[in-house]
């Protein structure tokens, strides 16, 4: 028999932006789905209102499709009824009335202060607090007709009060919880809403989810949910749980997180295919260290090689991808982000040249305006831990450049170690400075190339005055 597809989900509630810890978890759960062929479904679960965040619902959405994590089902693909949680109360209410008729769930009674109580004394005995079935053997009958009277009342969900309650975690293996350890749950509060451990689990069940990454803070609600799969004669999702990703102190990534913010990140300029990369790589071994594209990263994938290590998130390493991704982006896409004007017949020269010292794109046009444009000036900033040769070098400079009447560097550059009697770092150092402001950058014999020979002759002037003394040159 042919195995099911694999349909696998990301659930966010709209409380909040998205960050890398919650964005890793969308991303292993749609290379999951991409690798077998399967479907990925982006759910909303809004069931609590007075949590929203307010427009985080459409920045979820621009941050996934700035990835390219596209969805099956889910906002702009099916009526709202499929995938958001608060348009899902019919589904819920026959859902619990098919538990409560074959007995896996029941009506509970007791008041907050009954609750509280028991909660105190348990935690005064040492035990570990959890309900102790004062309504579980009531009359169903009976607990209907209060209920219909008016009586206010939950909802709870019945689990075996003795053995085992294990399951196959696809991350960690067997995981085996003591059911006397729990209690039953409620599914239902008192007000009518239904409680996560709930929707969550039936909301897998209809939009036949075969596989669910989260994070291991949900560990303890699996075997509970897995109860509830049973008492509606569902076949459960595989699980897998995921290392939570952490700051630079060891604490948990949280929607307050903003400096990981997925918004934030891409503000500053970070390309998409870099974030992917450190992120599917995060906690998550992959051989090489190549920059992949989604296909690439869903091959290498695979929910069993995950670490169950705490997964730090670092800058620095992101930096690194960021680095790899500019180096990579097409001279095209690069052309866009220009808004200073470059000679047509050196544009693509200057792009290639630059492109690997970018950081971010928009970088292109500081770049274009230190090396093309006759009103930049090097910032007195940056002057000052420079190196600051007499004037007479930067004359001698631009005397043998005009004299040799070559950009070839291999020519160039003995032509002017001989002239300055300088050697090495010596000589290219302040010419470097002078003609870009900056100690490092794309090699300085193309910049001498591609710099036109005005801008040139009159960035050598400038730094000639100023070694003088004379500070408008």
């Amino acid at each position: 028999m042919s195995q099911p597809p694999v349909v696998t989900r990301f659930a966010p509630s709209p409380t909040g932006l998205l960050h890398a810890g919650n964005l890793r978890t969308a991303l292993f759960n749609y290379l999951l789905a991409r690798r077998a062929g399967g479907r990925f479904i982006l759910r909303i679960e809004d069931s609590d209102a007075s949590r929203a965040y307010p427009d985080a619902e459409a920045a979820l959405q621009q941050d996934l499709e700035w990835l390219g994590i596209d969805w099956d089902l889910g906002p702009g693909r099916d009526e709202p009824s499929a995938w958001r949680q608060s348009a899902r109360q019919d589904a819920y209410q026959a859902a619990l009335d098919t538990l409560m008729a074959g007995g896996r769930a029941y009506y509970c009674f007791c008041s907050i202060e009954r609750l509280r109580a028991l909660r105190e004394a348990q935690q005064k005995a040492g035990q570990p607090p959890r309900y102790d079935g004062c309504c579980a053997a009531l009359d169903p009958d009976e607990a209907a007709t209060r209920v219909a009277a008016g009586e206010s009342a939950t909802v709870r969900l019945r689990v075996p009060a003795t053995g085992d309650m294990t399951f196959d975690d696809l991350v960690r293996g067997e995981q085996r919880f003591d059911a006397s350890a729990y209690g039953d749950p409620v599914i239902r509060r008192a007000d009518g809403s239904v409680a996560f451990l709930f929707a969550n689990a039936l909301d897998d069940a209809r939009m036949g989810v075969t596989h669910v990454l989260r994070g291991e803070d949900h560990l303890s609600n699996t075997p509970l949910q897995r109860q509830l799969f049973n008492g509606l004669g569902v076949a459960p999702p595989c699980y897998g749980h995921l290392s939570l990703v952490v700051d630079a102190h060891g604490a948990p990534l949280s929607k307050r997180s903003q400096a990981a913010a997925v918004a934030a990140l891409r503000s500053q300029g970070y390309r998409p295919e870099a974030l992917l990369n450190y992120l599917a790589r995060l906690g998550n071994p992959m051989p090489g260290d190549d920059l992949l594209d989604m296909d690439g990263l869903a091959e290498g994938f695979a929910p069993d090689r995950l670490s169950r290590s705490p997964a730090r998130f670092d800058p620095t390493q992101l930096d690194g991808w960021q680095q790899q991704a500019m180096a990579a982006i097409p001279l095209s896409t690069l052309r866009g982000y220009l808004q200073i004007e470059v000679p047509a017949e050196r544009l693509d020269g200057f792009l290639a040249l630059v492109r690997p010292n970018l950081r971010v794109a928009e970088e292109v046009n500081d770049w274009a305006e230190r090396i093309f444009s006759a009103d930049w000036r090097v910032d007195p900033a940056t002057a000052a831990g420079s190196p600051q040769p007499a004037a007479a070098f930067y004359e001698t400079v631009a005397r043998v450049i005009e004299a040799t009447g070559t950009d070839d560097w291999s020519a160039l550059r003995p032509a002017l170690e001989t002239a300055t009697e300088r050697r090495g770092g010596a000589m290219m150092k302040p010419l470097r400075h002078a003609l870009t402001g900056l100690g490092h950058g794309p090699a300085l014999g193309e910049i001498i190339r591609l710099m036109p020979e005005p801008v040139r002759r009159l960035r050598l002037q400038r730094a000639a005055a100023e070694a003088a003394g004379v500070i408008d040159a």
